[in-house]
C-alpha cells in the first residue's frame, strides 16, 4: 500500500525519513531513480518496493529500497548524531541482503561528513547531508521538455507538486543550514528593473528557494553590487487590487507596499497583472563596491557563459570580499 504523504509519525527521524521515501513512491520510477543516483553516485538501479522501519538483527534501519539494489536509509534530524554502533549494526544486517548492490544512506543535517562515518572503512556506505538532498531534487525540477536530455525524465506538473512540498518540508524541519551564509543569486533580466522600482521580487508561484538571507541580482553579464536583505515570502497571491486588500497573511506594510506595486504594474500595463506569482519582501541590505563581473566559460571551451541560468547560491562572506569575477564565488553554499 503507498505511503501517506506526509507520515504521521511523531517521532522526528521516522516522520522526516517516511515522507521523503513517499514522495518518491509516488513519482514515476525514473524520476526517483535519476534521484538516488546522484545521491549515491551510481548508475542504473532498479528500484521497486518502499519500506519503512525494516527489522534486521538488532538493525532498524528507517527505511529501505529494495530490488536488485538494497538501499537502507538511516536518518538523524540534530547535527552531531550519528551512532558508530548504529551503523555498524545496519551495516552487518546489511549482509544478509540479497542484492548485486547495497548502500547505506546516512542522511543527516551536518554541515561536513560525521567522523564515525569516516572512521568506518565500508564501500557500502554513503554520506548525504540535506543540502544536497534539496540540490539534487532542485536539478530535477529545472528540467523541462525543451532542455532536458532525452535520458532524461520530465517532472508532470503532479509530480513537481510534490518534489516542491518535499522540499518546503525539509526546510519547515529545519534540516539545511548555511542560511546567514547564504545569498540567493537570481537570473535578474525582468527582476532587476522591477526590484529598483518595487522594492520585491516576483516569480512562479510556489518556486522553491534554499533558506536565504539576502538576494543578489544576476543581469547584463555581471552580479548587482545591491544586494538586499530577504525579510518574508508569499507563496502564491494574484496580483490585482482586490487579491492584495483581500489576502490573510499579508502584514499591513506588505499589503501596502504590495498594493503599490500592483497599481503600477497595472498603469504601466504589464503582463505580471493579474497573474498569481509568489513575492519575495526585501528590504535595504549590502551593497557592494562594484558589480561582480562574470568569468565563467564553459568547460569544453572558452566561451563565455550565464553565471545563473535560473538561480543558485553564493557564499555571502565572499560577496562581502567585493570580488572581482564570479569565478572567485565558485563555491556555492
Amino acid at each position: 500500500m503507498p505511503n501517506p504523504l506526509f507520515s504521521t509519525y511523531t517521532q522526528g527521524e521516522n516522520r522526516v525519513t517516511s515522507t521523503i521515501v513517499a514522495v518518491l513512491e509516488h513519482v514515476n520510477n525514473q524520476l526517483t531513480e535519476d534521484i538516488l543516483e546522484a545521491l549515491v553516485d551510481e548508475s542504473d538501479l532498479g528500484l521497486v518496493s518502499f519500506d519503512n522501519q525494516v527489522t534486521g538483527v538488532d538493525s532498524i534501519p528507517d527505511a529501505a529500497i529494495r530490488s536488485s539494489t538494497a538501499l537502507w536509509f538511516e536518518t538523524k534530524t540534530s547535527r552531531d548524531a550519528v551512532d558508530r554502533r548504529q551503523l555498524d549494526n545496519h551495516l552487518k544486517a546489511l549482509d544478509d541482503e540479497s542484492t548485486e548492490l547495497q548502500r547505506l544512506i546516512v542522511l543527516t543535517p551536518d554541515g561536513r561528513i560525521p567522523d564515525e562515518i569516516v572512521e568506518i572503512e565500508d564501500e557500502r556506505i554513503v554520506w548525504v547531508n540535506f543540502d544536497t538532498l534539496v540540490d539534487t531534487v532542485e536539478t530535477v525540477l529545472d528540467r523541462d521538455v525543451g532542455t532536458a536530455e532525452m535520458s532524461m525524465s520530465v517532472p508532470t506538473e503532479r509530480e513537481a507538486f510534490l518534489l516542491r512540498e518535499l522540499i518546503r518540508f525539509i526546510y519547515d524541519e529545519d534540516l539545511v543550514g548555511g542560511r546567514e551564509d547564504r545569498v540567493l543569486v537570481v537570473a535578474a533580466r525582468k527582476a532587476w528593473p522591477e526590484y529598483q522600482k518595487h522594492g520585491l521580487y516576483f516569480c512562479q508561484p510556489n518556486r522553491s528557494f534554499k533558506p536565504v538571507s539576502y538576494m543578489a541580482f544576476y543581469k547584463d553579464g555581471e552580479i548587482k553590487p545591491t544586494v538586499p536583505r530577504v525579510t518574508d515570502s508569499i507563496e502564491s497571491i494574484e496580483l490585482t487590487k482586490e487579491a492584495v486588500q483581500g489576502h490573510p497573511d499579508l502584514s499591513q506594510s506588505q499589503r501596502e507596499q504590495l498594493l503599490k506595486a500592483v497599481e503600477q504594474l497595472h498603469a504601466e500595463g504589464s503582463e505580471r497583472y493579474g497573474d498569481t506569482e509568489k513575492v519575495i519582501f526585501l528590504r535595504e541590505g549590502e551593497e557592494l563596491t562594484h558589480p561582480i563581473k562574470n568569468d565563467k566559460t564553459a568547460s569544453d571551451s572558452d566561451r563565455t557563459v550565464a553565471f545563473v541560468q535560473g538561480h543558485r547560491y553564493v557564499s555571502f562572506s565572499k560577496l562581502q570580499q567585493n570580488p572581482e569575477y564570479t569565478t572567485e564565488l565558485e563555491e556555492s553554499t
